[in-house]
């Protein structure tokens, strides 16, 4: 009786450890992005990582973004347990959800979503623009400048803009001239006036 017992005993052990690793299903164990994350760049891609092998036939992954917007490129990737799928370039700001549908190598499919954002400052994505501006504040053309001509009073024609100091002095030199000529010619007509005399 105690031996029937112990054999009792034994098969219900084996069972239990076989039955085991039968119920252990595969689950997700990791992703990338990371759940609940705020991105300061637009991810080029999605992975998962679950904790057993996939099957290649059974693999999709979905990211939709701001205004219900599908980003995701081409179809999902499967390398034994890791599953990853390309994103389009451009990421707007805003919330991301990933919904992915897979099965596991022993036929058990796995579902299941999650979010990330994604939070681009503005000065980030136009470095030339800033560059730009930032030479623009620095610089400045310098004042184009025209050379004077030099004024000749030999050549009064030469310049317009001639020194004002200048222009006096050559009309008194013309009233002292006029005033000497008109001087000399009275004085000679006073000495032939005696002379008639």
């Amino acid at each position: 009786m105690k031996r029937w017992m112990l054999v009792a005993g034994l098969m219900c052990g084996t069972a239990l450890f076989s039955a085991a690793p039968a119920s252990a299903h595969s689950e997700l164990v990791s992703s990338d992005p990371p759940a609940d994350v705020t991105l300061e760049f637009a991810p080029i891609g999605v992975g998962l990582k679950f904790n057993q092998d996939i099957n290649e036939s059974f693999a999709t992954i979905s990211v939709v973004g701001p205004g219900d917007t599908q980003w995701t490129q081409g179809t999902a990737t499967v390398e034994g347990p890791d599953v990853s799928v390309l994103l389009e370039d451009g990421l707007p700001n805003g919330q991301y959800t990933v919904g992915y549908r897979v099965t596991s190598a022993d036929g058990h499919p796995i579902t299941g979503s999650y979010g990330f954002s994604v939070d681009v400052a503005e000065t980030a994505t136009r470095p030339d623009a800033a560059a730009q501006q930032s030479q623009g504040g620095a610089t400045s053309p310098a004042p184009s400048t025209t050379p004077t001509q030099a004024y000749d009073p030999n050549n009064p024609s030469a310049s317009e803009d001639r020194p004002p100091k200048q222009n006096t002095m050559m009309l008194l030199s013309i009233v002292g001239l006029t005033v000497l000529g008109l001087a000399a010619i009275a004085l000679t007509l006073v000495i032939r006036g005696k002379d008639k005399q």
